[in-house]
């Protein structure tokens, strides 16, 4: 690469320029049940597995060079109702002739459901991965499942509910999501070691410097640790890592406490080869041609709810059953008790009142006769 290009070349560029071009892969497009340009709502973008054509995707979170997003691209389409006519329709060429070595032991395509705001990063957890091979028509079903946090929770800590909600994150490029963050530890991770930026990652003014031949060896030495990773602190889970040396720390990555996931499945058909003249093949001769169907077939989106399960009254109501199921008595019998006590001892004072005021309260007064206290002389008689 370095006798070819010479020192100084860029190998975002080199993998940018080997990329198939989108528009002779993507042959017929359609969203909402018109026929649009493919190029008008493709566009080429970086993915974990280099460049792709990617739909319904906001440029990288990360700020990426203006040449591979362009302001007018970032548009987002939205599906106006469920069923296949109402979602989007491709018609794919696989260009098999181009074929020299693949990074998956088949043919065909590989095709990532993520949300438009992510970057798609299958380690992350937020891609779903769909393999399409040649004379195939696939449908694939979505379906939206989102999570809502009640502020209830925002009380405790981020360690003890797990998660983080947008506006605790400060920044002035781009909210928060799970996702960047851990691509964010990636990139930190590569660039310590290897003070490198691996090229299908989002550009980073702080990680410049993109990796080339000369870094092969260190990203070899680096890459397994990206598939073990410990998002944030947790204690319970380092002691039971067996290789801590060969796992990845990230710095507070919590999942969001509102997020939207999007879940797939998908069914398969296959297409014979020859001549049609129809709607998704027009005056065509199918010989490796495939059909992707993206769509929603059921309306309304599933909410999860997470809130606080048990408050302090929960939790004594809980003691209150419990004693009434095996000793036969409730909490509201201990008040009860406590109740008729008060009004024992209320009712004992206040007999106790009465009885003071019902004794009569006399001065005994007698007379004092003076006499008995002198001595009385004695008459002796003679004989």
């Amino acid at each position: 690469m370095s006798k070819f290009y010479g020192n100084n070349y860029d190998i975002t560029d080199v993998m940018e320029r080997l990329t198939p071009q989108c528009s002779s892969m993507l042959l017929n497009c359609y969203f909402r049940n018109q026929r649009m340009n493919c190029s008008d709502i493709f566009s080429v973008g970086k993915t974990k597995n280099g460049f792709c054509c990617i739909f319904n995707y906001i440029a990288e979170s990360f700020g990426d060079a203006p040449k591979f997003f362009k302001q007018e691209e970032f548009k987002l389409y939205y599906v106006g109702d469920i069923g296949i006519q109402n979602g989007l329709t491709v018609t794919m060429d696989p260009l098999l002739d181009d074929y020299f070595y693949t990074i998956l032991p088949t043919i065909g395509w590989k095709v990532m459901i993520f949300d438009p705001y992510d970057y798609p990063d299958s380690g992350s957890g937020s891609v779903s991965d769909i393999l399409l091979g040649p004379l195939t028509e696939k449908y694939v079903r979505l379906k939206a499942v989102g999570l809502y946090s009640t502020d209830n929770i925002r009380s405790y800590s981020m360690q003890k509910r797990g998660c983080i909600f947008s506006d605790e994150y400060v920044s002035d490029d781009t909210p928060y999501t799970y996702n960047d963050c851990i691509v964010a530890c990636k990139v930190e991770h590569v660039w310590n070691h290897c003070k490198c930026r691996v090229f299908f990652y989002p550009y980073d003014e702080d990680f410049h410097r993109t990796c080339n031949m000369e870094n092969i060896h260190c990203l070899l030495q680096y890459y397994d640790v990206a598939f073990n990773i410990v998002p944030y602190k947790d204690n319970n889970l380092n002691s039971s890592l067996d290789d801590q040396n060969a796992t990845m720390y990230c710095k507070n990555c919590y999942p969001e406490c509102d997020d939207m996931r999007y879940y797939v499945q998908s069914t398969i058909s296959n297409i014979e080869p020859g001549y049609f003249d129809t709607e998704l093949f027009p005056d065509m001769n199918v010989t490796n041609h495939s059909v992707l169907h993206v769509y929603f077939p059921n309306s309304g989106t599933e909410f999860l709810k997470q809130d606080v399960t048990t408050r302090w009254y929960e939790y004594l109501g809980e003691v209150g059953g419990l004693y009434g199921l095996y000793v036969g008595i409730s909490i509201i019998s201990f008040v009860e008790l406590i109740y008729f006590i008060i009004l024992w001892l209320t009712e004992v004072f206040k007999s106790l009142e009465v009885l003071e005021e019902e004794i009569p309260h006399e001065n005994a007064i007698h007379p004092i006769y003076w006499n008995e206290f002198f001595p009385h002389p004695r008459a002796v008689m003679n004989n």
